[in-house]
């Protein structure tokens, strides 16, 4: 998350979420937009006078080699921008992007860090090394980066939405929770990001500052989404039969789970969509699985699981957080006569186990990089993809994957929300996951810093704003 920060501080997209609510798109490098009636064509009229940090003109030849740049070098990204059919420069300033179908959530790809416009002249001057010589137009330069001490960004001061309020901005890398704490009240640090250290519980870090004469606590819910995943398409293993996943949902005591381990810093997700995206649907909430040991093991035996018989390799991250999530799950599982070994592991090996479907249970989450419920849906649920990334594994499913690109190309917006109201009522009765909770995004930040606004999708935090009195 941190990463992807730094990167909307240094560089601009074409759209960005509008704060403070962040529920509709503002123009940023584009000064306004068309969209033809088919929603295949989008043309952008581009601000003029626009200067790359390395004093080259921003155009739309830029915006071009940009977005193209990011579909051939970014896995992720390959996804969002395969859509794109063309893309044509009409005019020093104008670009059209024509999409080989209708995709309205195309807009929210573009606000996404990742497509952020760089410069051409310095990708050709830096290479492979333009990771760590980056060249936007934002509001801040990149200054230096000492590999597991800092980042520094100084400010632009001919930034065309005006030069921001703070001269420098430092991020320091400190891995100690305890140091962290001590450099926040002393003031040597400014902030603490929780979003930067997904893998920790802030309950201890909550405690330590709400109350505190020099600190604020911003404490808001995310669309980050952690869930229990089963491998669903995994021939040879007990999790194949709907009736051990249901099992297996039933045997979380959800609220436990969310009181006793996160106090304050989690809430309950109940589907595959967090209840703060637009397209949640509220009946969700009933069909969700609930607490109910009984019923787990009613499921199980209907299922042919003896007690005990049942033993299943508990796959998760490293970190507190992890750990303490699957310490839970597994004395819920055993409640029910299942025997689960936790594994933690180092995250390149734990992409390679998942992506590979060498797993049966594993602790994963999504985080979303736009807001929209594709963001949740597609990547995760649409068969296709089920051995592209770390998703459900989804086996083939005509009728569900069909339902999941009408809802991503369908224009009308109520039709869009109804589509993915039945997605989601589809996935539950499927139980592809036991939905467990979503992260709060919390910063604790020194009182006179004003002006910061939290975002939720994506959970990072622009600058240009901010000041330090």
């Amino acid at each position: 998350p941190i990463g992807s920060e730094i990167i909307i501080n240094v560089f601009d997209t074409l759209v960005a979420w509008k704060s403070p609510d962040f529920k509709e798109l503002e123009g940023r490098l584009a000064e306004s937009w068309t969209i033809s009636p088919s929603g295949t064509d989008f043309t952008f009229k581009l601000r003029a006078g626009v200067k790359f940090h390395d004093g080259t003109d921003f155009n739309a030849e830029a915006v071009k080699f940009s977005l193209e740049r990011t579909r051939d070098i970014n896995p992720f990204m390959k996804a969002s921008f395969d859509p794109i059919a063309s893309i044509a420069v009409t005019g020093p300033l104008e670009v059209k992007i024509t999409l080989k179908q209708a995709l309205p959530v195309f807009m929210s790809y573009l606000a996404q860090p990742q497509a952020a416009i760089v410069s051409p002249a310095a990708v050709a001057r830096f290479g492979n090394t333009f990771n760590v010589n980056p060249v936007g137009t934002g509001p801040f330069r990149f200054g230096s980066y000492t590999p597991d001490t800092n980042v520094v960004l100084n400010e632009n001061p001919a930034y065309f939405r005006g030069a921001p309020k703070l001269a420098r901005i430092i991020y320091r890398i400190i891995p100690d929770a305890s140091t962290r704490r001590l450099e926040l009240e002393n003031g040597g640090v400014d902030l603490i990001q929780q979003n930067g250290q997904l893998s920790a519980i802030p309950a201890e870090d909550v405690k330590a500052f709400t109350n505190h004469p020099n600190i604020d606590v911003l404490n808001v819910p995310s669309q980050i989404i952690r869930q229990l995943e089963f491998n669903n398409n995994n021939a040879d293993s007990p999790v194949k039969d709907v009736r051990v996943r249901r099992a297996i949902a039933h045997a979380i005591d959800y609220d436990g789970l969310i009181n006793n381990v996160f106090v304050g810093t989690a809430s309950r997700v109940y589907g595959p969509v967090p209840t703060n995206n637009w397209a949640f649907d509220p009946r969700i909430r009933d069909l969700a699985p609930k607490y109910d040991p009984a019923r787990s093991r009613q499921l199980l035996a209907e299922a042919g699981v003896q007690p005990g018989s049942l033993k299943l390799t508990m796959y998760t991250f490293q970190g507190s957080l992890w750990g303490s999530v699957a310490t839970f799950l597994q004395a819920n599982l055993a409640a029910v006569g299942i025997v689960a070994t936790v594994q933690q592991t180092e995250f390149p090996a734990y992409r390679d186990l998942h992506t590979a479907g060498k797993h049966e249970i594993a602790l994963d989450g999504r985080q979303p990089w736009y807001n929209d419920p594709d963001a949740h849906v597609t990547i995760g649920y649409y068969s296709p993809l089920g051995s592209s990334a770390m998703t459900f594994r989804m086996p083939a499913d005509a009728a569900l994957d069909k339902l999941i690109l009408d809802a991503q190309a369908a224009v009308d917006f109520e039709r869009r929300k109804q589509l993915y109201g039945q997605i989601q009522q589809q996935l539950i009765e499927r139980v592809p996951a036991a939905f467990l909770f979503s992260n709060n995004l919390i910063v604790f930040k020194r009182k006179n810093v004003k002006g910061l606004v939290i975002n939720s999708a994506p959970p990072l935090n622009e600058y240009w704003a901010v000041t330090k009195e």
